[in-house]
């Protein structure tokens, strides 16, 4: 899963899309950057898998106080092309070995970056983001919805046609579906299903990666077995504030803010 990623990421084409990427990713990222916002305002904040730099003007235009890390060296020198100046360093949110306990009020992980990672090694992660934020400091993060009708369908799939019905998107879309098909049926042997979990084919970059997707609830108990607090703030893609219990079909992934206790 983490070879195909990485020689993904990795080519010219996928290093010209994310150096083009500017904004945010959806009206959810939007409504959680701003949940954030002051409580890690003036304060250090901690970027992962920066890709092209996408993250970089929106963080900092909440503090200057601002490192950003990507495990491929090639996005971590397209960050540094883009942004000279800017803090940028190579390394892996599983160990976040570089930096101190209790270091920063803000740690970033966008794009569903964590969903490029094994099911196991996603507690890695939560575990080395909490020890590296002060207490009371937030991590959010985004990772794809098991729930969504379009999680690991198929390119040919009814839920995969373009969403107008007419002549020349339907035209581009059979022009890429032989393509498409043969990058999804090679990648299947990757996959995996368990009940709120999946290591599923993804439509990003023409089939050519897996990538986990959870429930929301497999979701708000991974962070409470690693010892985050209670009271998770979620939203969906759309901008919807969601909770346990909800239906949560219409999102594709969900933004989730979690805090270290304030007691350490």
């Amino acid at each position: 899963m983490d070879r195909t990623s990485r020689s993904v990421w990795r080519s010219a084409k996928v290093l010209g899309i994310f150096a083009r990427r500017e904004g945010f990713t959806d009206p959810g990222e939007e409504r959680a950057i701003a949940a954030v916002a002051e409580s890690a305002r003036g304060r250090a904040i901690l970027d992962i898998g920066v890709g092209g730099g996408r993250t970089v003007p929106i963080l900092r235009s909440l503090s200057e106080d601002y490192t950003a890390v990507d495990y491929l060296p090639e996005m971590v020198e397209l960050t540094r092309s883009a942004y000279p100046g800017v803090r940028v360093e190579q390394g892996d949110a599983r160990d976040l070995g570089d930096f101190e306990d209790a270091t920063f009020a803000l740690v970033v992980f966008s794009l569903n970056g964590i969903d490029g990672l094994a099911h196991e090694d996603r507690r890695e992660v939560l575990a080395a983001v909490k020890r590296v934020l002060a207490p009371g400091g937030a991590f959010l993060y985004s990772t794809h919805n098991l729930d969504h009708p379009a999680a690991g369908e198929a390119p040919w799939a009814r839920c995969r046609l373009p969403g107008r019905i007419t002549a020349r998107p339907l035209a581009a879309w059979a022009l890429r579906l032989p393509r498409r098909s043969v990058s999804f049926l090679r990648l299947r042997r990757l996959t995996m299903r368990r009940e709120d979990w999946a290591v599923l084919v993804g439509a990003s970059y023409g089939y050519g990666i897996v990538g986990h997707y959870v429930t929301l609830e497999a979701a708000l108990r991974e962070l409470a077995e690693a010892g985050y607090e209670a009271g998770v703030r979620v939203f969906g893609s759309a901008g919807e504030e969601l909770r346990s219990g909800d239906d949560t079909r219409a999102s594709e992934w969900f933004q989730l803010i979690a805090r270290k206790p304030a007691g350490g």
